[in-house]
């Protein structure tokens, strides 16, 4: 892989069995996605956009073809091995937030900093620096409960971030916000893609979304159909 690429995918096909045969998810698929990207897979219900980012995020693996994620083969890969590499280096955003209830906002950005080799003087700077970039400081001690919608994504957000990843991964993450919750999370995910060079690739059909991105893949039927930078 070049030094700038953080994603190279090549003849990606990914088949799931149903009934007697297979539903092809993924067909043909070839992409390659660089160093700090604002990337988003687009289409209606069924196109592949979950699929494929599942692949890239190591939670599955191709059928036929290969998927390098940061040099790595997600194929190759033991259960072990994937769950390393989106340990240190991916972060996730979920349209349910994932929150857990009885933890504190500052517990819950803190949770994937205690898989790392952290001081809890590192872990506690680390957490109070993601807080601040989603504007959350004043509700460290909050729990999820205690948040509005928006508000929880924000946390969401920061615990994607809190480890500083290669990459975040965002499924459908405004699918439950209104458009002014919507804007400001985009605007913060925008804000940290410029200042911190992380790659971010969504997988979303919401038109809101897709006015942020700066580059744009269509799919349809599992194939890549376009493929638009701005």
């Amino acid at each position: 892989m070049e030094n700038n690429e953080i994603v190279n995918i090549k003849g990606l096909i990914k088949r799931y069995p149903i009934g007697g045969g297979f539903f092809t998810a993924l067909n043909g698929i070839d992409l390659v996605f660089g160093t700090g990207e604002f990337a988003g897979l687009v289409g209606p219900s069924g196109s592949g956009k979950t699929t494929m980012l599942n692949i890239i995020g190591t939670l599955d693996s191709p059928s036929e073809g290969t998927t390098h994620v940061l040099g790595h083969s997600v194929g190759d890969l033991s259960q072990k091995q994937a769950a390393k590499l989106r340990k240190i280096h991916l972060g996730f955003i979920f349209q349910t937030y994932n929150l857990l209830p009885v933890y504190t906002v500052f517990e819950n950005v803190e949770f994937p900093l205690l898989l790392l080799d952290m001081t809890h003087g590192e872990r506690k700077n680390a957490v109070l620096d993601a807080l601040k970039w989603v504007g959350l400081t004043d509700k460290i001690k909050s729990r999820p409960a205690q948040l509005s919608g928006g508000e929880c994504q924000r946390v969401a957000i920061a615990r994607a971030m809190v480890k500083k990843p290669a990459m975040v991964l965002a499924d459908e993450p405004t699918a439950n916000l209104d458009a002014a919750n919507s804007h400001h999370i985009l605007q913060t995910m925008e804000k940290l893609n410029r200042e911190l060079k992380t790659t971010f690739i969504f997988a979303t059909h919401d038109d809101k979304v897709i006015r942020y991105l700066k580059r744009k893949i269509t799919l349809e039927d599992g194939k890549v159909v376009q493929d638009e930078t701005s």
